[in-house]
């Protein structure tokens, strides 16, 4: 080699190309050792999507004990892929940028998600777990407590779609102080103040969350529209009603619910007994994995739901379900929209 000013000129040309080796290696570790597929979700859909693949599914619990869901498959590295994978939530859930983030980015998104998710979250159950909701409407009545005993009786818990009866207040919070769900029908269960307007329908949606909470201590986020969400009377009023309440009780924190067997105890005054629990068979038949059973808590004329009643519990353990009464994180049956 020749040389200049007393050095070997090879020397700055080895020295850059061991630099570019090493950036090379380095670039080349990093993608290797990237996570690959790690995302997080809301609830249990995309692991059954995902399970038979080798996705590995971690139920992973935030602030305030909101649950959010990680997917994971080849990651090389856990603690980065749950980082990445929450960064993901935050922007999936939440629809936030990295620019319209400002200050601590982190707590900022964890916070957003961690109040839609406190909506959204569902109940986990394997996938051969039978879920029956028993569900009564228009109460409470003098079957109130009647219908409690039985629950009692068969150590099971149901859901109470009430509406405002004057001087019960000792039956709201029997409801309740017995471990029932007390949830939210309507004040008035007058179609034609509540189906004409938004607001109409507000103003007595809050009578009743008022009320209920007054009487009992529950801030209940668990409503059933009168008629169903697919009922058609209130088209009489409002043709485009439903469509709005729907949409709009959602994003103020409601949960709506309706039902997918039907006892049929409203199609008549103190309908036979053995007509209510054939009605609710037939419903089991149709082998669905959550069902929520329509009953009605009305007084004189629903004695017969009381007679039905154990039987129809029967029923619906022999079918191999389990009974609960509804929570906010429960899973929705609700009719087409």
């Amino acid at each position: 080699m020749r040389r200049q000013g007393g050095k070997y000129i090879y020397v700055p040309i080895l020295a850059t190309f061991g630099i570019l080796l090493v950036a090379f290696a380095i670039t080349l570790a990093t993608i290797t050792n990237k996570p690959v597929n790690s995302y997080a979700v809301e609830d249990e859909t995309a692991y059954e999507g995902g399970s038979g693949n080798g996705y590995e599914f971690v139920e992973t619990e935030g602030k305030n004990g909101v649950k959010y869901y990680v997917i994971t498959k080849n990651t090389a590295d856990s603690t980065s892929s749950a980082t990445a994978a929450e960064s993901k939530t935050s922007q999936a859930v939440t629809g936030t940028t990295a620019n319209s983030t400002k200050g601590d980015s982190t707590t900022a998104s964890t916070s957003t998600t961690e109040s839609k998710t406190t909506s959204t979250t569902k109940t986990i159950r394997s996938s051969d777990e039978k879920i029956a909701y028993l569900t009564f409407d228009d109460g409470p009545s003098i079957n109130t407590e009647k219908l409690l005993d039985i629950l009692d009786q068969y150590d099971v818990k149901a859901t109470f779609f009430v509406i405002y009866h004057k001087n019960m207040e000792s039956k709201y919070k029997a409801i309740v102080d017995r471990g029932n769900t007390i949830a939210l029908h309507s004040y008035s269960h007058s179609y034609s103040k509540i189906y004409r307007t938004e607001k109409g329908y507000y103003n007595d949606l809050n009578k009743i969350h008022d009320y209920v909470e007054e009487v009992t201590g529950v801030d209940s986020k668990i409503i059933r529209f009168p008629g169903g969400s697919s009922n058609t009377v209130s088209r009489k009023y409002n043709k485009s009603i439903m469509k709005t309440l729907k949409k709009s009780v959602t994003e103020n924190g409601y949960v709506f619910h309706d039902w997918n067997v039907d006892s049929t105890d409203a199609s008549g005054i103190n309908r036979d007994p053995d007509l209510l629990v054939e009605k609710v068979k037939a419903g089991l038949q149709k082998k669905k994995p959550v069902v929520d059973i329509l009953m009605h808590d009305t007084g004189k004329s629903k004695t017969t739901t009381v007679e039905a009643l154990p039987r129809i519990i029967e029923a619906v353990q022999a079918e191999g379900y389990k009974i609960e009464p509804l929570t906010i994180e429960s899973e929705a049956i609700q009719h087409n929209w």
